[in-house]
């Protein structure tokens, strides 16, 4: 049974914890509107949509389910992957991933799978053993002594993790991660409360046989690109946290 936009509207007031008050203001409409328009006594335009949609602070994808549930059609477009329309996007992701050697980079998608590395990301996650998801590679790593601050490292990436399920209103695949994660045996019997959060850096550290690498990272999103996939793609570059860590990946890259 296809939900209403009534349904939609409600189901995301409620994800946002707003109250028809809350989102009435945030939009700029009346409560009593708000309430018509999630009973079905009011139908909205596809302005008020789009307007709601932004309210509500919707991913893309949400938004287009929105409009389609209204009775419209989809204000942001959906391309495969390999479109030409995409290739401007492609070409920026390569050029950032590639002037950031010889410190490794990638491009991920909103469920973590990796979907572009620059050399120096590829031959660093070929030494750890990473596969084609983040998450993956983190829940293999807690199996083995290379990632020293493993506990503190996967407890950082579970609240990435919820906090991206929130924003997104729900993800089945980024929620059975998460569980996953906090299910870990070492999150298990972590001690949050020793991890120290009051760090201006929180770097990750790898043991490369007799190499201590210290690498943390920036995260840029695309913020003006329309298609709903490639608007969630995440460019993570990595920055050595110490002298030692910078003079190994530039000799890693000479050699």
């Amino acid at each position: 049974m296809n939900r209403t936009f009534g349904d939609v509207l409600r189901d995301w007031r409620q994800v946002r914890r707003m109250s028809q008050l809350d989102l009435a203001l945030a939009a700029d409409v009346s409560a009593r509107h708000i309430s018509f328009l999630e009973s079905g006594r009011a139908s909205p335009s596809r302005a008020m949509t789009l307007k709601l949609a932004a309210a509500l602070d919707m991913p893309k994808v949400a938004a287009n389910e929105a409009l389609a549930s209204a009775g419209f059609a989809a204000a942001y477009p959906v391309f495969a992957p390999d479109a030409p329309d995409l290739a401007p996007i492609r070409r920026a992701i390569s050029m950032t991933l590639m002037s950031h050697h010889p410190f490794p980079g990638i491009a991920i998608n909103r469920t973590w799978d990796v979907l572009e590395a620059n050399e120096s990301a590829r031959q660093l996650l070929a030494a750890l053993g990473g596969g084609p998801n983040m998450i993956e590679f983190l829940i293999f790593l807690g199996a083995l002594d290379i990632l020293e601050n493993w506990e503190e490292t996967a407890f950082l990436a579970l609240l990435r993790l919820r906090s991206e399920i929130v924003l997104l209103g729900g993800d089945a695949r980024l929620s059975a991660y998460a569980a996953r994660l906090a299910a870990h045996p070492r999150l298990q019997t972590a001690d949050p409360g020793a991890i120290d959060l009051d760090q201006a850096v929180i770097p990750a550290v790898f043991r490369l046989g007799d190499k201590r690498l210290s690498v943390f990272s920036t995260i840029a999103l695309f913020g003006s690109v329309q298609d709903v996939a490639a608007s969630e793609i995440r460019i993570e570059l990595m920055y050595p946290a110490d002298d030692a860590t910078a003079a190994f990946f530039r000799s890693f890259a000479a050699a």
